[in-house]
């Protein structure tokens, strides 16, 4: 609506100003209208002469799995009915600076907890520059503290996943919170490898139609596509938000369509890519219904002896040459003939730590299991990876783990992801099954296996606490989940986001 915008909001305090009104901002989510927030609300409006507010659109708001509980519009009937808000706007941007550039308040008001606060987000940074620019002034509040995410998580049970909430009201979550903060601090600096197949995800949009008369098929009419660096390339993206020294190493065909997207991934990732150029790199055809962003069907266009004679010399050089300078090495074997027995044996020997997915998919199922890689530092594989490596498809993980698997691969580590089932992992004879961060918005899991084993990858290889892990690569794949293919990496601030308000 016209006087939610902030448009509108600034011709108010335009005029307000001219007549030597104080001018006041308050911006958040205000999920959850509460007492905190009325104490904050009679607190500034004693230092100003009118009160704008002005909260987050949903998509910006990352507080945890189906945040916010109320819609922006609601947020703001809400607020506008509360005597000591004088104005209410929808900022539809990631922080307050829109708001405080059309607002241009005199102060900006943020609770005490902000004052101290590590700012992972780098949000309150922004907003501090911007209100100095225009000439106004950040105050830090004095009142009592209370948090919508803490009543939400013990009242609305259907919001915060009863499984992952019995969870973790079990654990110190404050020691939770600072472990993850650390771990996640330490391995920013570790130089990573990630070796593996380079994949091209194309996603055609199309819009379906009436089924032909004399045919049982689907129709369809052909809108756009979107072409994005899947594989080792998207890994290493995701990776790029929690490190930065990463470099990968693939092959990929002579597809002229890909030359720009791959210069400019090499301009901000250290790439050794190897070129086939009798051939196509391994590409992924997804159609997708224009209406709600699912996939209808894929192609797939492929060579299963991706790497030449020539270009497997050059890898092994490359590998016996540059090892040694890598702290980690994610191994990433979706099976489309880039990795084989000698690439293995090089990784094994001279690997410092070595990390190893085998994926099973509709190109490869049955004929790459992770049994073909007798021994790693760490293992990560999804639950009917694991099924169909021990071919067993009645017992439990743990006794499938524990039974076959550390039998047929010399491994002290191990994790399953589970999907909606959160992770198990296997550390040096400890299993701990984390529950997942469930969420209602799952527009497409592809790659949120890759996404929780390239960042657990690392805080396995610092000795990071079983939960701590696995609370960090259920939230990475969570986020993962809500993005259209590889369209998008996960964003830092909104992991660290979700990672704070989980853990109040």
């Amino acid at each position: 609506m016209e006087k939610f915008s902030l448009k509108n909001l600034s011709k108010i305090s335009k005029k307000l100003k001219e007549n030597g009104m104080k001018i006041g901002l308050c911006h958040g989510v205000f999920d959850i209208i509460h007492a905190g927030h009325i104490s904050h609300f009679e607190e500034v409006k004693k230092k100003c002469d009118f009160l704008f507010v002005t909260v987050t659109e949903d998509k910006f708001v990352h507080k945890g799995p189906n945040r916010p509980v109320n819609s922006h519009y609601f947020r703001a009937k809400i607020l506008e009915s509360l005597k000591l808000v004088d104005a209410v706007g929808i900022n539809y941007t990631s922080d307050a600076v829109e708001s405080i550039k059309h607002i241009k308040p005199n102060y900006y008001f943020k609770g005490k907890d902000y004052q101290n606060k590590k700012d992972f987000t780098a949000r309150l940074q922004k907003e501090t520059k911007a209100i100095k620019k225009n000439g106004g002034k950040i105050i830090f509040t004095e009142s009592p503290l209370k948090s919508s995410t803490e009543i939400i998580n013990k009242t609305y049970s259907y919001i915060f996943d009863s499984k992952l909430h019995k969870f973790l009201s079990k654990k110190n979550k404050y020691s939770l919170l600072e472990e993850s903060l650390k771990c996640l601090e330490k391995i920013k600096n570790l130089n990573v490898l990630i070796i593996g197949d380079a994949i091209i995800d194309q996603y055609d949009t199309v819009k379906p139609l009436n089924k032909p008369l004399k045919e049982n098929i689907l129709a369809t009419r052909y809108l756009k596509s979107d072409i994005f660096l899947g594989g080792v390339f998207a890994a290493a993206t995701n990776l790029s938000q929690f490190n930065k020294n990463i470099e990968i190493c693939t092959v990929i065909g002579n597809d002229r369509d890909l030359k720009s997207k791959i210069f400019n991934f090499s301009k901000n990732i250290n790439s050794k890519i190897f070129i086939e150029k009798e051939k196509v790199t391994v590409r992924k055809k997804r159609f997708i219904d224009v209406g709600y962003q699912k996939k209808i069907s894929e192609v797939y266009y492929m060579d299963d002896n991706l790497l030449g004679s020539r270009n497997l010399n050059k890898v092994k050089s490359y590998l016996n040459k540059n090892l040694k300078k890598f702290d980690v090495v994610i191994l990433l074997d979706y099976g489309h003939g880039f990795i084989n027995d000698e690439i293995y044996k090089i990784l094994s020997k001279k690997a410092k730590y070595l990390a190893i997915n085998c994926q099973t998919n509709s190109a490869n199922l049955g004929f790459n299991l992770i049994t073909k890689y007798p021994k790693a530092d760490f293992i990560c594989i999804d639950e009917p990876e694991l099924r169909l490596a021990s071919s067993n498809n009645n017992d439990l993980i743990e006794k499938i783990v524990k039974e076959q698997i550390i039998k047929k691969v010399k491994c002290k580590n191990i994790t399953i992801t589970r999907g909606r089932n959160g992770s198990f992992s296997y550390k040096k004879n400890k299993a701990l099954l984390t529950p997942a961060l469930i969420s209602e918005k799952v527009l497409d899991t592809i790659g949120a296996g890759d996404v929780f084993l390239v960042i657990t990858s690392l805080l396995h290889s610092i000795n990071t606490d079983q939960t701590v892990t696995n609370l960090i690569g259920n939230i990475a794949a969570a986020l993962k989940v809500d993005i259209l293919g590889h369209s998008k990496s996960i964003e830092k601030s909104n992991f660290y986001a979700v990672l704070n308000h989980l853990l109040k």
